[in-house]
């Protein structure tokens, strides 16, 4: 680019360019012909101007070449500087070539000695990291110099003051300095705590310790001399020793306070879990003991006594309540933990020692389910002693915390494990389930229960063995899971233990129904969980004729204890309902979402989608209605089987008596022998009827039983034969007055209301009984009364003054007389 630059300037200059330029200045400057007359003046000076620079450039032509002979000497000389230094150069190279074979690293894989460089470089290095030691050991010693002065301080003090916890501020104060100069330190990996951080926030935390542990130590001296850990009678001891505790009892507060403050200006949180410091001096020799006891190798110390150190906590809580009440309350009283209960803190002071020992034993205990489910339990009743003792989180350290609660008690420490409480609550299945079993198995399952052996739940309520067992299972199931704390808990026991087991029973029930249903229509086959048959001296394999066993009375009696089974369940459901327990449960559902859809989820409960009626609903109103069910299906079955014997038994006598008078005589009433095996199996069926049920579902069995006999022997033996005589109508009354003296007879009276309430299922075939049957002047007022002109009112007048019921129609009746012969 110089070169270049040269070269223009050196070039002649171009006639024509200056022509152009020239002309052009000429034309700007001169635009008419009067400004000619100046243009001899510009050349005038154009021309002078000329020759001053012509006279410069000679001048410069000079200069340039006395510089260019002045630099060409210059160059000539620095050529020949350039081949010295160059040869000089390749003499260095050679020596530096020779010296570095002379040379070898300890890097190398030979024995040689460090070069001294690399000598050099360790020394310095060495002396750099002692430099860093001596600052970190420097720093150390003062926080160990100020750690030890604070502690001193503490020590040398009789009252805790301000000033005797300068030094253990000066501490925190230089501390949080370190902190804030390492802060910023940060390696390949980024920003790194350095140790001597930790090291020097360790000191810190154990100053604070041994402050507290001296006091601890001052503080437990002065209450030991006064008894503790056993009961003190504060009255009855010396006055210096209550004045030693007191001193020292308030040193610990004061600290405590004034370390709050201290700590609070140096924006410190101290890693524990902060109680009352004098308080929990008090709780240290109680631990001690308690660990001598419960965590040794002491015959105290067993997995099948929890109950031990669960009473044993209990009692110390109890023994001290007054003295923490009074005397320690008191002195809390003179700080600001003046809001604190003395005996509550304490009390929250000892629940630790339980925790601890419950987490200890409890993966000890998971492969021993009863010995777990007993810990549990334990536990379980302490919380409630605890409670009923007079413990609240409320004016306590814990209570005055944002994230307290309600206290969840010692057995959360293990149902609120998920793992543990899955293992109890299948444990706790697998009993339920084997109990279950046990009772369906038992030889005298099926069997009424008698009335005296148990509380009955109701009025008139008869059960069978088993239904009475089944409802004890359910009881003791709701006795293990009503103290839990939680409703989530609460209701996993409830879907899964509690509900499947009445579920079970319903389907051994229903099993049993339907084995009888098909051995009874001649379906023979073997169905699981039928009602159990004994043959006494028979084994398994002797053949017996089932449709014997479906029959008769035995056949009715094994439909009654399937239908007292499924009464009483169903009774004792609805006991259970009206429980404060299970109505908090089922809105404990309601409101948590959580277990709402696990209610949802559970076919065994009512739905829980909220619809008009379901918050007045309950947890076994889906369970009440199954067994509503089973006992509908268990009473129509026993209809159906005495209804249907009965009226089998019938048809012969039906076919005998229809249009025969062969044991009739003119002056007697004679009935037909076919008749008495009907009679005699309706009485032995009301006998055994009255003697099994309670009276609500006797009196409904026999209504309608009855009322389907009534309508039976109505139908085939009044209205749907042929035409009779009156001595033929004269039978059927008295047939008809002794199917309802049968009854009577039968039921002994335990209908209540005399004979009314006997016959009020005959009433229509009494009727019916009484008008063919009627003599000849009761025969023609009803005859003259039906077809006559008589209103309805009056000719049910007539009706009930002739045969004492108008339970027919009109119709009826008139259609009944046109039949008999003197009609």
């Amino acid at each position: 680019m110089a070169s270049t630059i040269l070269q223009n300037l050196l070039a002649p200059p171009s006639l024509e360019l200056s022509v152009q330029k020239a002309t052009s200045a000429l034309n700007c400057q001169y635009t008419s012909l009067d400004q000619l007359d100046e243009l001899e003046d510009v050349v005038l000076q154009a021309q002078a101007r000329y020759n001053d620079l012509q006279s410069k450039v000679n001048i410069s032509q000079t200069h340039l070449d006395k510089c260019l002979a002045e630099t060409q000497t210059t160059a000539t000389t620095h050529l020949g500087q350039v081949h010295e230094l160059s040869h000089s150069r390749a003499a260095l190279s050679d020596e530096l070539s020779q010296l570095s074979k002379e040379l070898v690293s300890v890097l190398s894989d030979g024995n040689e000695e460090p070069t001294l460089l690399e000598d050099m470089e360790t020394h310095h290095r060495n002396l750099k990291e002692l430099e860093h030691v001596k600052v970190y050991v420097e720093v150390v010693e003062y926080a160990l110099r100020a750690s030890e002065r604070a502690v001193k301080d503490v020590q040398s003090s009789t009252a805790i003051t301000p000033e005797s916890l300068q030094q253990y501020g000066t501490l925190l104060h230089f501390v949080n300095k370190a902190n804030a100069a390492t802060s910023s330190v940060e390696d390949g990996t980024g920003q790194q705590k350095l140790h001597l951080t930790s090291f020097l926030e360790n000191i810190r935390d154990k100053t604070w310790r041994d402050i507290k542990a001296h006091l601890y130590d001052s503080l437990a001296t002065a209450v030991e001399q006064l008894g503790w850990p056993s009961a003190i009678d504060y009255a009855s001891c010396a006055p210096s020793y209550r004045q030693a505790f007191e001193t020292e009892f308030l040193k610990l507060v004061s600290l405590q306070l004034l370390g709050r403050k201290l700590h609070k200006r140096a924006d410190f949180k101290l890693d524990e879990k902060e109680g009352i410091y004098a308080v929990e001096a008090l709780v240290q020799p109680v631990s001690l003991r308690f660990k001598y006891h419960y965590d040794g190798k002491r015959d105290t110390n067993r997995l099948d006594k929890p109950e031990w150190y669960f009473t044993y906590v209990l009692n110390i809580a109890h023994e001290h309540h007054h003295f923490l009440d009074t005397v320690v309350q008191r002195l809390l009283s003179k700080s600001e933990y003046k809001q604190m209960s003395a005996w509550d803190e304490f009390c929250l002071l000892l629940l630790p020692l339980l925790s601890r020992k419950v987490k200890k034993a409890a993966p000890n205990l998971l492969n021993h389910p009863s010995l777990f489910a007993h810990t549990i339990y334990q536990a379980l009743i302490f919380d409630a002693a605890f409670v009923e003792e007079g413990f609240k989180l409320d004016n306590t350290s814990a209570g005055a915390m944002p994230e307290s609660g309600r206290w969840g008690g010692i057995s959360e420490v293990i149902l609120g494990n998920p793992l543990w409480f899955n293992a109890w609550l299948q444990a706790e299945k697998k009993f339920v389930d084997d109990q279950y079993l046990e009772i369906v198995s038992s030889p005298d399952a099926w069997g009424i229960a008698d009335e005296g052996a148990e509380e009955i739940i109701a009025r008139d309520v008869k059960a069978t063995n088993s239904a009475r067992r089944i409802r004890a299972l359910v009881d003791q199931i709701t006795d293990r899971f009503s103290p839990l704390p939680s409703p989530h808990e609460r209701t996993q026991f409830l879907i899964s233990v509690q509900l499947p087991v009445l579920e079970l029973y319903r389907a051994r029930i229903i099993s049993a129904l339907d084995a009888f249903e098909s051995v009874s229509f001649a379906f023979v086959r073997s169905v699981p969980g039928a009602l159990s048959i004994t043959l006494p001296g028979h084994d398994t394999t002797v053949s017996v004729d089932t449709r014997s066993l479906t029959s008769g009375v035995e056949g009715v009696q094994r439909l009654c204890k399937a239908l007292l089974s499924a009464t009483y369940i169903h009774a004792s459901l609805e006991a259970w309902t009206e429980e404060v327990f299970f109505l908090e449960l089922w809105q404990d559902i309601l409101r948590d979402p959580l277990l709402k859809k696990q209610a949802e989820g559970c076919a065994l409960l009512p739905n829980a989608h909220f619809s008009s009626d379901v918050a007045h609903k309950t947890v076994f109103d889906e369970m009440m209605s199954r067994y509503q069910k089973v006992v509908s299906r268990a009473e129509d079955m026993t209809v159906q089987q005495v209804c249907g014997e009965i009226e089998a038994g019938l048809r012969n006598h039906f076919n005998v008596s229809t249009g025969s008078t062969a044991n009739a005589s003119e002056d007697g009433i004679a009935l037909s022998q076919t008749l008495l095996g009907p009679i005699a199996l309706l009485s032995s069926h009301l006998a055994f009827l009255r003697l099994t049920l309670p009276l609500i579902t006797l009196t409904s069995l026999y209504r309608r039983i009855a009322g389907r006999l009534s309508e039976h022997i109505l139908q085939r033996q009044i209205l749907y034969r042929g035409n009779f005589s009156k001595h033929e109508g004269t039978t059927l009354q008295a047939e008809c007055e002794l199917w309802v003296e049968t009854c009577h007879t039968a039921l002994a009276g335990v209908l209540g209301g005399g004979r009314k309430r006997v016959e009020s299922p005959w009433t229509k075939l009494l009727q019916a009984g009484r008008l063919v049957g009627a003599d000849e002047s009761a025969w023609d007022t009803i005859t003259q009364a039906t077809f006559g002109m008589e209103s309805e009112e009056d000719w049910e007048k007539v009706m009930m003054e002739t045969t004492g019921l108008a339970e027919m129609g009109r119709e009826d009746v008139s259609r009944l007389l046109r039949r008999r012969d003197d009609c």
